[in-house]
């Protein structure tokens, strides 16, 4: 293998990383975000799925944008290829061209987190308000009069969504905006042809350009607006929003008296900690090393090897995103169920219908004699949702201008 011929561990280490770790990681991703956009674009009836889509497909092009961006250069210092070669200007053009790209889709991915999150907390306190409203009843039998959309729904605050006429035009603003946000990243870059082979071939390389050397625009850009609108803002937003969420569903224990209702709370609390956890270990390295000199570390081996591995964990967050709604809300579990049964009457469209629930409630309250208490506080429907080289250092929201693999080729 050729890893094992490099002389430095740490290369020997990076080349492991870069060449086998990263590229199965950024496959399985792809597979499973492809995975999910079936299933989304199948039940589009949902009022989350939208968001759901977009969040996927940003996912997917970052994955797949990453084989250019970081595996071909990686590709191409690791097997010593020619430097002006086929496969070096191929790593040129993907580094100079995509990585702005791949940022995008980064940022994109991470706003439209914080999208989904608004949404579902939104929700949550419209049926929040509606609890303390029942709440107030004096008697059982007014409760149970009450319509079924003001029953206890802390736990499935998207069962009673609604969606929007126009679902796609907020996330295509998230989208367009995380375009325009990192554009300026194409202007770091000089463009130019030279001459090879005794001007016999002409070879198209970049090299940083002034603004990426402007300590103002460093320090506005990398030290202050990525800091706050990438990381910090929507930590904040996602932490505060899901834990408020997270302790209404505590509040609400005591209502929980049927082992389902139990389950679902469960998987609704992992749901939560797991988005911000995720978050926050995956994106932080990210944050730290934009404050570092690394002009004072670009021919360090070890340096290189722990840029790969942050960008390794951005990667990893990709995949995970919408594994996480996937893997702990009982709809999609139904779902997998009914396309491994083929069973379509089984697998129809995400929302459940209201009514439908509402008379298999009464069913199940005629059959077991139970009082209007019991049928009051008894299982709610179980399908609703639970919670709802060329440059390899330009490349995902980290890396400073560049060069530091093919400086090597000189």
């Amino acid at each position: 293998m050729m890893c094992l011929h490099e002389e430095d561990n740490w290369r020997t280490c990076g080349c492991i990383l870069d060449l086998w770790i990263h590229p199965m990681v950024c496959l399985v991703g792809v597979i499973l975000n492809a995975c999910c956009l079936l299933v989304f674009t199948s039940h589009r009836s949902h009022p989350l799925v939208p968001a759901l889509i977009v969040l996927s497909i940003c996912d997917l092009l970052q994955l797949t944008l990453t084989f250019f961006v970081l595996f071909i250069p990686a590709l191409h210092d690791f097997t010593n290829a020619e430097r002006f070669g086929v496969l070096g200007q191929i790593a040129y053009l993907s580094t100079g061209l995509l990585s702005p790209l791949l940022l995008s889709f980064n940022c994109a991915s991470i706003w439209t987190i914080c999208y989904i999150s608004v949404q579902r907390h939104k929700v949550e306190t419209v049926l929040l308000s509606r609890e303390v409203t029942r709440r107030v009843s004096e008697t059982y039998r007014a409760a149970y009069a009450m319509p079924r959309d003001r029953w206890p729904a802390i736990l499935r605050p998207l069962s009673s969504m609604y969606a929007p006429s126009r679902p796609f035009y907020p996330l295509m603003t998230i989208a367009l905006f995380a375009l325009v946000f990192n554009g300026s990243k194409w202007a770091e870059f000089r463009w130019q042809w030279i001459d090879i082979d005794n001007s016999t071939r002409t070879f198209l390389v970049h090299e940083p350009s002034e603004l990426a050397y402007n300590e103002t625009y460093r320090r506005v850009f990398d030290h202050f607006l990525y800091p706050v609108l990438v990381y910090l803002g929507p930590l904040l937003l996602l932490s505060v929003l899901n834990f408020r969420i997270l302790s209404h569903i505590s509040a609400q224990r005591v209502a929980f008296d049927h082992k389902s209702r139990l389950a679902q709370e469960r998987r609704s609390v992992t749901l939560l900690i797991s988005i911000v956890s995720l978050f926050f270990l995956c994106h932080t390295g990210g944050l730290a090393i934009r404050f570092v000199d690394q002009s004072k570390y670009a021919d360090s081996a070890l340096f290189v090897l722990l840029k790969d591995c942050i960008n390794l964990l951005f990667n990893i967050n990709s995949f995970a995103n919408p594994m996480l709604y996937f893997l702990f809300t009982r709809q999609f579990r139904d779902l997998r169920v009914s396309f491994r049964h083929f069973t379509p009457s089984r697998s129809g469209s995400l929302p459940v219908s209201v009514k439908r629930a509402h008379t298999c409630k009464r069913a199940v309250g005629i059959v077991r004699g139970q009082t209007q208490l019991r049928r009051f506080t008894g299982p709610v429907s179980k399908d609703h949702y639970d919670e709802d080289g060329s440059d390899r250092s330009e490349t995902l929201p980290l890396w400073t201008p560049q060069a530091t693999r093919l400086k090597r080729k000189r």
